[in-house]
């Protein structure tokens, strides 16, 4: 019962784990993405203005804006792609292995109580049949332990008096 209490204690801390490490990683995630829409943001305010100017005068104005909104959106795609495929690292495989250990002893744990529940529910089916059965017949539960003592008498009533 107690390796059973501590795989429950076992388990859990390694969930708790597993929900933080999930939850830095969403953080993270959420946070690049984050920097990547405001990135993508103020590149059109500010430095697309200042850019736009300094290539008109090259390109011309169409060229110019064309330019620097693919230049704007190539950032913007690579940051996202940076965002997912970052990557939970050691950590989350240990907390995994650590998990998976503390369910497979618990299945172990709960195996074990189940054949003891099993052995216990056969013993209670034998004394209920036993009850069950010197209720029903009551001389031939009491017959066998009397069957000695009696042929015993028996035999020494039929012996010869001497």
């Amino acid at each position: 019962m107690d390796n059973l209490v501590r795989n429950l204690r076992v388990l859990w801390r390694a969930e708790s784990i597993i929900a933080d490490i999930r939850f830095q990683q969403m953080m993270k995630r959420s946070s690049l993405k984050g920097v990547a829409a405001l990135l993508g943001a103020f590149a059109f305010l500010m430095g697309n203005l200042a850019l736009f100017f300094a290539l008109e005068q090259a390109w011309g104005a169409v060229w110019a804006a064309a330019m620097i909104g693919l230049a704007n959106f190539l950032l913007a795609l690579v940051l996202l792609v940076v965002a997912e495929r970052s990557k939970p690292g050691r950590e989350m495989e240990l907390a995994l292995e650590v998990r998976n250990t503390a369910l497979q002893a618990l299945e172990t744990d709960a195996q074990a109580v189940q054949q003891q529940l099993i052995e216990f529910r056969d013993e209670v089916r034998g004394v209920r049949e036993a009850v069950v059965g010197f209720v029903r017949h009551p001389l031939d539960a009491v017959l066998p332990n009397m069957l000695v003592p009696l042929a015993g008498a028996v035999i020494r009533g039929l012996k010869k008096p001497e």
